[in-house]
């Protein structure tokens, strides 16, 4: 792809940004005003909320810190209560239900388009009557935690200097709090950061230096095999069918091992379809809950994936694991090596890797990353960095 062509992308996502900043910023005033409605705030008891929206990637690397408020000398008495992203309930139903006193749980999609479901929401939250509130997310939405803590009204709040891509947002969100937690090293990967704010608020860590699952489920599959998770939530971060094909035609070629294409929305189905077709490797997107695709990681020889949730699920099973990357966020998600976690590796285009080197350690962001830099990934670089690691 021409320079010109890369710049007239790049100038279009940053006004898409641009009109973003614009609406969300809007759609909070909005919400404000729908919370005069709500009836007079009652704080009653020891009664905490943690609230964590994130989608499921995001609570994989944040689930090994949920226990601590429980055992912090400074919470324990408290009745702890989350507030989930209801796309991850039958994770946290399997794993972690031990951790809290009490869930509630949003469907996301229709909170943000439904006025009525989101004044529900609002509504059960006043009710509870909760005195202190902690929103641990790194990058705290406006319009989703920070509304949600608004509206239970909390006599104390905690949350965590927000770092979203545009500074009026985080200007605007932390000055909703009382009590902010700003890391040390603000290049933390996401899941150290989530240790040093379970460290700082509830006086006591995880003893887990990587993230971890202990819970345990049936192999899918007895004979060796791989999986590929081909999806991702925005197009620049998936690599394209062409080149996954290309992967498992050369995979195939050196190893016996079957391969396994996963993937969970329309988008990532017909992917997955398309390399079946092509390769004769098996899909399971769109064919397996939750649980399933953990038994189907689990049982792997080897992860290979996408900057998305599969990343950090075949890190807590402790499975080698591929991401291929971007470059966007890197350091709090897909540096694992940096990190000090092993047998994780990541493969990023070269476009990155030469932005890297020449300006050091930059912050890239989603306007920088374009299709084309994850279609430029090859195949072969990506088998040799699997082999690398097995």
């Amino acid at each position: 792809m021409s320079m010109q062509i890369r710049w007239v992308s790049v100038v279009q996502r940053k006004l898409r940004a641009a009109k973003e900043r614009r609406q969300t910023l809007e759609s909070f005033t909005e919400g404000r005003e729908m919370q005069r409605r709500l009836r007079a705030p009652a704080p009653s008891g020891k009664k905490l909320l943690v609230i964590r929206l994130d989608d499921i990637g995001d609570y994989l690397l944040f689930r090994n810190q949920l226990g601590m408020y429980k055992k912090s000398s400074l919470w324990k008495a408290h009745a702890v209560t989350l507030l989930g992203n209801a796309s991850w309930k039958d994770v946290f139903t399997a794993c972690d239900s031990a951790c809290v006193d009490d869930t509630l749980w949003i469907d996301k999609a229709a909170y943000l388009t439904s006025a009525d479901y989101k004044l529900e929401v609002w509504e059960q939250l006043r009710a509870r009557g909760f005195e202190t509130v902690i929103a641990p997310s790194r990058t705290r939405p406006l319009v989703l935690d920070d509304l949600c803590m608004l509206a239970a009204a909390p006599l104390h709040n905690i949350g965590c200097v927000n770092t979203y891509v545009h500074p009026q947002w985080n200007q605007v969100s932390d000055a909703l709090y009382q009590r902010l937690f700003k890391p040390a090293d603000t290049s933390l990967h996401e899941f150290h950061f989530n240790a040093e704010f379970a460290a700082e608020i509830c006086g006591v860590r995880s003893e887990a230096k990587r993230p971890t699952i202990d819970v345990h489920f049936p192999r899918p599959l007895e004979q060796p095999y791989i999986v590929c998770f081909v999806g991702a939530n925005t197009r620049s971060k998936r690599w394209p069918v062409k080149r996954w094909v290309e992967f498992i035609e050369r995979y195939s070629r050196e190893f016996s091992g079957r391969v396994i294409v996963a993937g969970g929305n329309k988008t990532e189905i017909a992917m997955a379809s398309a390399i079946e077709q092509r390769t004769g490797a098996q899909s399971i997107a769109g064919k397996v809950s939750l649980p399933e695709l953990f038994a189907w990681v689990e049982g792997a020889q080897a992860v290979l994936t996408n900057d998305t949730m599969a990343a950090h699920l075949g890190a807590s099973y402790s499975r080698p694991t591929v991401i291929v990357a971007n470059g966007v966020n890197y350091r709090r998600f897909t540096e694992y090596a940096h990190a000090g976690i092993e047998q994780v590796a990541t493969v990023y285009p070269d476009v990155f890797n030469r932005k890297r080197r020449r300006r050091g350690e930059l912050s890239y962001n989603y306007v920088d990353a374009i299709s084309s830099d994850m279609a430029s990934i090859e195949a072969a670089t990506v088998l040799t960095a699997l082999k690398e690691i097995l």
